[in-house]
């Protein structure tokens, strides 16, 4: 019974076909890992770490940047900053300790010296001086003008009586009262001086300074070209130093006249309160127990 069941897969003797070979083309599997059967350039060192052999930069490369002679002066550890910046410390000690960085700053903008660098230096600074010595001049103007001290002399002098015959004969007689109203917009115009010139004098001050600043490493700077065989760049050198120089003056000056002028300010406006708050009360209260 079990012998005569089908056999659907019994073909009889017929030979088992020979196993079909793999195609050369597809590999069985990867063989990524396997290092025993690597191709010889899979083992070799890549190009890229290999320092026997390395290629020219091309031009755009960070090598090619970073050697750009522009770039030197980008920093003051290049040897002619470093030499202006010794130069300033052992010159100008206080102001090297004080503004340091600002003169390296200028240092990198002058250095290599050109003669188109020199006939322009600090010209925005002297410029904008110039603009700011006008409003200390038009305060110092405006203050003579006031002429507050004939105004208060007037005043002191009507409260004292006429002295001699020509005095009693020939005075007009001015109460001390109508000096008031002047002596009280002149206090006020006083005190208005006295802020606007505060924030003059701040502004010219710093322009100064900054100015000052110009000046020293353009002195530094020539002191560092001395014996330059250029007649021309020495000439700019001077002609500039010089023309700086006067006006780190002029500034100075105009600084000290706005200095007494306020001075003299604080004290008219004392005078004038105390006239105002203490002489005048007092008279009109003595010419009031008088007329009783």
């Amino acid at each position: 019974m079990t012998d005569q069941t089908p056999k659907a897969f019994d073909f009889g003797a017929e030979p088992e076909p020979d196993p079909v070979p793999e195609p050369a083309t597809q590999p069985a599997a990867p063989k990524a890992f396997d290092f025993g059967e690597a191709p010889a350039v899979a083992t070799s060192a890549p190009k890229a770490l290999s320092f026997d052999d390395i290629p020219a930069a091309p031009a755009s490369s960070s090598v090619t940047r970073k050697a750009a002679p522009q770039a030197l002066f980008d920093s003051e550890d290049h040897p002619a900053v470093r030499d202006a910046l010794a130069t300033a410390r052992d010159d100008y000690p206080v102001l090297f300790e004080q503004a340091q960085g600002r003169l390296a700053t200028l240092f990198r903008r002058i250095l290599p010296v050109r003669l188109a660098l020199v006939t322009q230096w600090a010209e925005e600074p002297l410029m904008g001086q110039a603009a700011l010595l006008q409003p200390i001049t038009e305060l110092v103007l405006k203050f003579a003008q006031m002429a507050v001290p004939a105004q208060l002399e007037a005043a002191l002098a009507s409260t004292q009586e006429p002295t001699g015959m020509f005095g009693k004969l020939f005075r007009r007689a001015q109460s001390p009262a109508e000096h008031k109203a002047a002596l009280t917009s002149s206090r006020a115009q006083l005190i208005r001086l006295m802020a606007d010139s505060e924030v003059a004098m701040r502004n010219l001050e710093a322009s100064a300074q900054n100015l000052n600043l110009h000046l020293t490493a353009l002195v530094i700077v020539s002191k560092l070209t001395a014996g330059t065989p250029d007649a021309v760049l020495t000439d700019a050198l001077v002609q500039r130093r010089t023309l700086m120089q006067q006006a780190v003056r002029q500034a100075e000056l105009s600084i000290l006249q706005m200095g007494q002028v306020r001075q003299q300010a604080a004290d008219l406006i004392g005078q004038v309160s105390s006239f105002l708050t203490v002489t005048l009360p007092a008279l009109e209260m003595a010419q009031a127990q008088g007329g009783q």
